[in-house]
């Protein structure tokens, strides 16, 4: 049974979902990978071994860790983590946010780049409008 803690996740993700709906790719409708049973088990055993900040048993996911975790064992050049300088966390690259994410941006394989939301150099998502939709500096202690 959900706690409120993870009800209330599922909330957001499902209003995150709603605000970036526009900014998916067209005919995108499922938004994780899906891993051989020997894969999973590798999977798992990284998870918990790098303490990633992940709960691989939640059905509903604002990251496919799945999908980086593949990309990484194929050794794929944008399987690579920084920490960001905005929250001093470990941060994992765009490519596999999900609509759920707060900060869905156009470098997302699922994103449409005509109408989602792309970086500035003020580390804000703004869409092709102008509109600001997600401001990662502002959010700096939080």
């Amino acid at each position: 049974m959900a706690d409120n803690g993870e009800i209330a996740d599922l909330v957001g993700m499902a209003l995150q979902y709603a605000k970036n709906k526009p900014f998916i790719k067209e005919g995108a409708d499922s938004f994780t990978t899906g891993l051989s049973p020997t894969q999973e088990t590798g999977f798992q055993q990284w998870v918990k071994q790098n303490n990633v900040p992940f709960n691989p048993q939640q059905g509903l996911q604002d990251y496919d860790m799945r999908g980086f975790y593949q990309a990484l064992m194929a050794k794929d050049p944008r399987a690579m983590t920084a920490v960001n300088p905005n929250d001093s966390q470990l941060h994992y690259p765009d490519y596999w946010k999900t609509p759920y994410h707060k900060s869905f941006s156009a470098e997302s394989q699922w994103a449409n780049p005509q109408t989602a939301p792309v970086w500035n150099e003020k580390d804000q998502l703004v869409t092709p409008s102008g509109a600001i939709v997600f401001d990662e500096r502002a959010n700096r202690g939080r």
